[in-house]
C-alpha cells in the first residue's frame, strides 16, 4: 500500500511511519510538504492513497485537492484535521476524500481509515455519511431517466462506445448526457460521477 503524507511536521510524518508500519506491516510511506514533491511522488504512483494536512491554509488545502483530481483522478484522499467540524471540510468529497480523521488518533484509527480507503470505501466522522448520501440523493432526482440509464452504466464501468450500442443511442448523444450530468451533479469527471452514484446506492 502506497502512502504519500503531506504534512508540514515531519515530527508527525515520523510518528506514523513508525506507528502504522506495526499496524499495517504492507505500508509504504513518502513524506512530502511542497506541492512540487507530491506531483513527482504522484507521477510514480498515481494510485498511492494521500494523506493530507488538513491544517493548513484553507485556500491551499482546496487548491491542492483540485489538482490532484484533475492530475491525478485515481489517487483517493485520507484528511488528517485537528477539527472534524470545520464547514468547508464537508465539501471534500469531490475530490475523492474518502476519510477524514482527527490528527490526535491512535494508530488503531488511523490504520482502519487507511484500509477503509484503499478499498474505495468511506470512513467519515459520525452522522456525514447519511448527510452526505440524502444530498447526492437529492441531486440525482434532477437527473432525466436517459441520464440516469447513462448515470448508472457509468457507475459500473461502461465506455461511451459501450453506453452507446447498450442504449442504441450515438456516441455523440452519449457524450452530450454525460456533459449535461456533469454539470447538475457538479462533478469534473465520470470517476466522481460514478463515486455520487454509488453513494447515493450504497444503503
Amino acid at each position: 500500500m502506497q502512502v504519500i503524507m503531506f504534512d508540514r511536521q515531519s515530527i508527525f510524518i515520523h510518528g506514523m511511519k513508525v506507528s502504522l508500519q506495526q499496524s499495517v506491516p504492507e505500508v509504504d510511506i513518502h513524506g512530502v510538504s511542497q506541492a512540487d514533491e507530491l506531483w513527482t511522488r504522484l507521477d510514480k504512483t498515481p494510485e498511492a492513497i494521500l494523506m493530507l494536512d488538513g491544517n493548513m491554509d484553507r485556500d491551499f488545502c482546496l487548491w491542492l485537492l483540485q489538482e490532484k483530481s484533475e492530475r491525478f483522478p485515481l489517487c483517493r484522499v485520507l484528511l488528517v484535521a485537528s477539527d472534524c467540524n470545520m464547514e468547508w471540510i464537508k465539501d471534500l468529497r469531490r475530490y475523492n476524500v474518502l476519510a477524514v480523521v482527527q490528527r490526535d488518533s491512535g494508530p488503531d484509527k488511523f490504520s482502519l481509515a487507511l484500509n477503509s480507503v484503499a478499498m474505495g470505501l468511506l470512513c467519515l466522522p459520525g452522522d456525514w455519511e447519511t448527510a452526505q448520501q440524502e444530498a447526492n440523493g437529492h441531486e440525482l432526482q434532477h437527473l432525466s431517466n436517459r441520464q440516469r440509464e447513462i448515470l448508472k452504466l457509468i457507475a459500473a464501468g461502461d465506455s461511451n462506445k459501450q453506453i452507446s450500442r447498450t442504449l442504441n443511442i450515438s456516441a455523440g448523444t452519449v457524450k452530450a448526457h454525460l456533459e449535461s450530468i456533469y454539470r447538475r451533479l457538479d462533478v469534473k469527471n465520470r470517476t466522481q460521477a460514478a463515486m455520487m452514484f454509488n453513494d447515493t446506492h450504497a444503503h
